[in-house]
């Protein structure tokens, strides 16, 4: 079986996500809402959806799950919480922020806390990332999901073990791939088993 491949959302639209925990001093749910309103009005964005969580137990979560559909359901390409914390609390930070990414959205807060400075920048589409001084190249987590091989054929990969390793496989037939070397919008890349785990997709320059 392969995995769904998700189209990138409009810059335009976002889903908003409001997570309230029951033992930490944290905004109400109408304070997070009124700072995401307040964001998407000063962005001129349009937020189609909201869902809510509330407690701290890390495996019910229906409200994140919801609104992570609703980002593929709405065309969203913004994924809006209040802040920082809130992001980490809903379990987007680490490999879990990716979830987001993997549905064609890019996580934002409305205070702009956590987020990346602007003065790096990915090399396919130029959204700003946190600089990572080991793969100065690395693409961002939603061109990482539009590689293809040369012929435009989609890829996807994996680690081979909870330990790390590295395997490439074709996303429409699940056919294994013998090759590191992946094509995003028409640059030439490489992916490769992060350091401590994961996969990073770094441009190496010139045109498929």
């Amino acid at each position: 079986m392969t995995a769904c491949r998700f189209k990138r959302g409009s810059p335009e639209r976002a889903v908003a996500y409001v997570r309230i925990s029951t033992d930490a001093v944290c905004a109400s749910a109408p304070e997070q809402r009124q700072a995401i309103e307040a964001w998407a009005s000063r962005e001129g964005v349009e937020i189609v959806a909201w869902h809510e969580d509330r407690g701290e137990d890390i495996g019910d979560r229906p409200g994140f799950a919801a609104a992570l559909d609703a980002v593929t359901l709405a065309g969203a390409g913004l994924f809006a919480v209040a802040s920082e914390d809130r992001a980490s609390i809903a379990g987007l930070s680490g490999p879990y922020r990716s979830a987001a990414g993997e549905r064609g959205a890019r996580l934002v807060t409305a205070d702009g806390s956590g987020m990346p400075d602007g003065t790096h920048r990915c090399p396919i589409c130029g959204d700003p990332l946190d600089l990572w001084p080991r793969h100065p190249r690395a693409v961002c987590g939603l061109c990482k999901h539009e590689a293809t091989d040369e012929a435009g054929r989609p890829l996807e990969f994996f680690n081979t073990s909870f330990e790390g390793g590295f395997e490439a496989r074709y996303a429409d037939t699940g056919e294994p791939r013998d090759s590191h070397a992946c094509v995003i919008r028409g640059v030439r890349c490489r992916a490769d088993e992060a350091r401590f785990g994961g996969i990073v997709i770094e441009a190496i320059g010139g045109t498929a």
